[in-house]
């Protein structure tokens, strides 16, 4: 399962698809991680997080394979 390597609370960068792993792309995005499923990882967006807090933030589902951990 892809999304086992992912924590609650753990620091991630989404890199969409469409930026072909370039980590300076402009749509790239930092956040944390909320949860995961079999799936899916569900991440809370640093724009939402300083915007409405953790609790006042929605997660969004993120393929795995969009995510890379930041250590």
């Amino acid at each position: 399962m892809k999304t086992q390597r992912f924590k609650h609370g753990q620091r991630v960068m989404y890199i969409p698809g469409h930026a072909l792993g370039n980590i300076n792309h402009e749509d790239v995005e930092y956040g944390k991680v909320s949860s995961t499923n079999e799936n899916n990882v569900f991440v809370k967006f640093d724009k939402g997080l300083n915007k409405f807090g953790w609790e006042g933030t929605l997660s969004q589902s993120c393929n795995p394979d969009d995510l890379v951990i930041i250590v």
